[in-house]
């Protein structure tokens, strides 16, 4: 797996944040599909970091010469319907959209984790959740404009 230190968890956060979001909890899981035959290169490594307002999904893969970030997704907490974490030695951490739908589904490893006690953080994602659910929706923010065809600025 690939092993997440706090200045780049920062930095990452830091870059994805909406003004006013402030930082809560950072978890490292993984997930690979059964029929992928533990081949490395076909392992999800997710950077789960909770904000003040939503859920940040950061995938990173691992590729033939280094690692890459492949996506990133955003989930407000409002549209987040349950947020779980079990487990004894390795944690699993499921999370359900509002509709009932698994949007992710990874374990997150407690001993000689990617992250310092991600075991804990874990937890602290959920508590996180349980926050935002509480305060309601974020504010929403404008999209950027889209470009116009044929526009030609004079100066």
């Amino acid at each position: 797996m690939i092993k997440f230190s706090d200045v780049y968890v920062q930095t990452v956060a830091r870059g994805l944040f909406h003004p006013g979001e402030q930082f809560m909890a950072a978890c490292a899981a993984s997930y690979q599909s059964f029929f992928t035959f533990n081949i490395p290169f076909f392992r999800h490594a997710y950077l789960l970091i909770a904000t003040s307002e939503r859920l940040i999904v950061v995938d990173h893969r691992k590729g033939l010469f280094y690692d890459r970030m492949d996506r990133v997704e955003s989930y407000p907490w409002s549209a987040i319907g349950s947020l779980k974490v079990g487990g004894i030695f390795a944690k699993k951490v499921v999370v359900k959209d509002t509709a009932n739908r698994v949007v992710l589904k990874a374990k997150a490893p407690g001993f000689l984790a990617p992250i310092a006690n991600n075991s804990s953080a874990a937890r602290a994602l959920v508590h996180a959740w349980e926050q935002g659910r509480a305060l309601g929706a974020a504010p929403a923010y404008a999209a950027l404009p889209a470009q116009q065809q044929g526009f030609v600025a004079t100066a």
